[in-house]
């Protein structure tokens, strides 16, 4: 009796985290599904949708299934110079932002890098648009761009399940800020948005 207790610990043990780690799972893949409805919601009735501003019926963005793969944590390196870069926008002008920081990680089990920019007379408004493997495929090929919080540390969190499309995605006449070179992966980032229209 007293054996069979022993091998049964480690199966009762194994059962537990796996419970606990679906438990974390499930809470993160709620909140990505949260995320995403607001943004159908903003879409659907805010003045500054591109989808009311055109008068046009919303019909809901698609997006990858939430996956914990693509939530990544890299270090943030600051440029202690700094430096202006020229970027591209997607109607052929272009616009000069503050080269702020790198940002790098492991997805896929590959070292990434991507560039952070800063708006020049806006603040605290950065920049992190990206393309990738998917772009131009499952994804808009003209990148998509990522929300990111930046503090005092040298650590950054990165959620590509929240990469969402520019505005020049649903209608071309929006002006729309390109990757820069440095952003553009060779992983393809499976997670956020896809491309518009399906």
């Amino acid at each position: 009796m007293k054996k069979a207790w022993l091998i049964l610990i480690p199966v009762v043990l194994v059962i537990f985290f796996m419970v606990r780690s679906g438990g974390n799972d499930g809470k993160y893949i709620q909140e990505i599904h949260q995320f995403w409805e607001s943004r159908h919601d903003f879409f659907r009735s805010s003045q500054a949708s591109p989808f009311v501003q055109k008068g046009v019926e919303y019909q809901k963005v698609e997006y990858y299934q939430p996956n914990l793969d693509f939530k990544v944590n890299g270090k943030l390196d600051r440029f202690t110079k700094r430096e202006t870069l020229t970027l591209g926008n997607s109607d052929g002008t272009t616009a000069i932002y503050l080269k702020f920081a790198n940002a790098t990680f492991k997805v896929k089990g590959k070292e990434c890098s991507l560039l952070i920019l800063k708006a020049l007379g806006f603040g605290n408004q950065y920049l992190l648009a990206f393309g990738d493997a998917t772009s131009g495929d499952t994804t808009y090929g003209g990148g998509r761009y990522l929300d990111v919080v930046i503090g005092k540390s040298d650590q950054i969190s990165l959620d590509f399940n929240k990469a969402y499309n520019p505005y020049c995605a649903y209608f071309a006449d929006f002006t729309c800020p390109l990757p820069p070179s440095e952003n553009l992966l060779e992983v393809a980032i499976e997670a956020g948005e896809k491309n518009y229209p399906y």
